[in-house]
């Protein structure tokens, strides 16, 4: 019987360090600016990038990983008028999905639910290093059909909604957010996050100072 696959963690694509921390599924290669995710017991390719703040502040900046797919749906009712109310909502053209682990983020507010909501449109910035991706593409993936209806049920209720959904790209963005010692506040919208809800956010600071 074959022991566990070992993988050195050095970029496929040019042979240079890649930047995660132990628990990660995805790592970041600073020099191409693509992430490499853990697949079985090889790399692959996940295109990506580190987002631009919105907003500035004078704090420590760490970069989270936060999946953004591109969507194409359709939704049907029975029933005529909401049918016509459910036209009238803006499409949603990208889903986010929270890459990081944060507990409970049903109270405190999930940052790809959110930025789904808000229709985020994120630019690319400056390299910077990112860490604490443990949601892999594939687990994402089952997030985007729940955060579209949570979205519709907002305006619409979801009952007897037939939904049938199509994921097209999916990005890796690493966004900003201002470390502000007892909660995180991200460059994008001013979402502000309790530091004790993170996982490894020890960890994650470290890896910050060691390679910012």
């Amino acid at each position: 019987m074959s022991g566990p696959a070992v993988l050195v963690l050095s970029c496929p694509r040019c042979g240079g360090p890649l930047s995660g921390l132990q628990q990660d599924v995805a790592f970041w290669c600073v020099a191409c600016q693509v992430a490499q995710e853990v697949v079985g017991e090889r790399f692959v390719e996940r295109r990506g990038f580190i987002a631009r703040a919105a907003a500035h502040a004078n704090r420590p900046t760490l970069h989270l990983p936060v999946w953004a797919f591109g969507v194409d749906y359709a939704s049907h009712w029975e029933d005529p008028e909401r049918e016509a109310l459910a036209r009238q909502m803006p499409r949603v053209e990208r889903v986010y999905v929270t890459g990081f682990e944060l507990h409970n983020a049903s109270y405190f507010g999930d940052p790809g639910q959110i930025f789904t909501q808000r229709m985020v449109h994120l630019e690319a910035g400056d390299p910077a290093p990112l860490a604490g991706c443990t949601r892999s593409l594939e687990e994402a993936k089952a997030y985007v059909e729940p955060h579209l209806l949570t979205i519709i049920d907002r305006r619409v209720d979801v009952t007897g909604l037939e939904l049938s959904c199509a994921i097209g790209e999916a990005l890796l963005w690493g966004v900003p957010f201002f470390d502000e010692g007892d909660r995180l506040r991200d460059g994008i919208l001013g979402l502000k996050i309790p530091a004790a809800a993170l996982d490894e956010l020890g960890a994650i600071r470290a890896h910050g100072r060691a390679r910012g």
